[in-house]
C-alpha cells in the first residue's frame, strides 16, 4: 500500500481498482480472511448466474423491470470485478491478492462493519470517483495524442534529411517524455512498475503529464517545420520552456 496514502485507488490496465490487500489493512483484517470472503462471493456467483436461464426461480413474484435488472446483472462477469493478481512476501513466496474494481469493492465490503467501516467506505467511494474522473481524461487526451502523433510522424518524415529515420522518431519521442514527466519512457515504465512492452503515454503518464505532453508535442511539431532539427537544440528549448 502507497505510504502517503490510505485508500489507495490506482489505475491500472486502464481501470480504477483497489487490491485486497490495501482493503484488509484499511478494515484492520488478516488478508487470507479477506480472500476466503472473496472466494465465497466466487462460489455465491457461480451458484447465481446458475439461474440465469430461470430468474424468476429466486422470486416468483418478481415484475417485468425486476427481470431485467437480474438479466443486466447476469452479464456481468467475476473476474471482471475481481481481477486475480500477487505479490513476492519478504520469503520470496508468490501469494495471491485481488484486484478490485468499484463493484467488486461493493460487493466485498458490503458486510463490513464497526465503527470506522462506513466512513473507509465512503472515502474509498470517493477515491473510486476521482479515478474515474481521471480516467475519463486520460482517454480523451490519448485520443487527441493519435491524432497529434500521425502529425509529428509525418512532420519528422518530411523534414528529417538523416539516414536513421526510426531513431530521429524514438529520440525526439523520449524528449516528449523527458518534457512532460522527467525521464524517458523506459525510465517510467520501470520506475512505476509497469511491463517494458506497455504504451507509456496510454498506460503510465497522469492526465497532468499527457496535458504536458500534448503541449510539448506541439511545440515540437513548430520547431521541427520551421527548421529546428538539431536534437541539442529542441531539448534546449522544450525543456527550458516545461520547466
Amino acid at each position: 500500500m502507497t505510504p502517503d496514502i490510505l485508500f489507495n485507488v490506482i489505475i491500472k490496465n486502464r481501470s480504477a481498482v483497489v487490491n485486497s490487500r490495501d482493503v484488509a489493512k484499511v478494515f484492520h483484517k488478516r488478508h487470507k480472511n479477506v480472500l476466503q470472503n472473496i472466494d465465497r462471493l466466487k462460489n455465491d456467483w457461480s451458484n447465481f448466474t446458475g439461474l440465469k436461464n430461470q430468474p424468476s426461480t429466486l422470486n416468483p413474484k418478481l415484475s417485468p423491470v425486476d427481470l431485467e435488472t437480474l438479466s443486466r446483472v447476469n452479464k456481468m462477469k467475476f473476474d471482471e470485478c475481481f481481477i486475480p493478481a500477487s505479490y513476492i512476501t519478504k520469503d520470496g513466496r508468490t501469494v495471491r491478492s485481488y484486484d478490485m474494481n468499484r463493484d467488486g469493492f461493493t460487493l466485498l465490503t458490503m458486510g463490513f462493519n464497526g465503527r470506522n467501516a462506513l466512513a473507509f467506505k465512503l472515502a474509498y467511494i470517493s477515491r473510486f470517483n476521482d479515478m474515474e474522473q481521471e480516467l475519463t481524461k486520460r482517454r480523451t487526451l490519448y485520443d487527441l495524442e493519435k491524432r497529434l502523433r500521425k502529425q509529428l510522424t509525418d512532420s519528422i518524415q518530411r523534414y528529417y534529411d538523416g539516414d536513421n529515420l526510426g531513431r530521429e522518431i524514438l529520440q525526439l519521442t523520449n524528449l516528449l517524455y523527458i518534457a512532460a514527466a522527467g525521464h524517458n519512457a523506459s525510465k517510467l515504465k520501470r520506475d512505476r512498475g509497469f511491463a517494458k512492452d506497455v504504451s507509456a503515454f496510454a498506460e503510465v503518464l497522469t492526465s497532468d503529464e499527457r496535458e504536458a505532453y500534448i503541449d510539448t508535442e506541439n511545440k515540437l511539431i513548430s520547431l521541427y517545420t520551421s527548421g529546428v532539427n538539431s536534437y541539442q537544440e529542441l531539448k534546449d528549448r522544450l525543456i527550458k520552456h516545461s520547466a
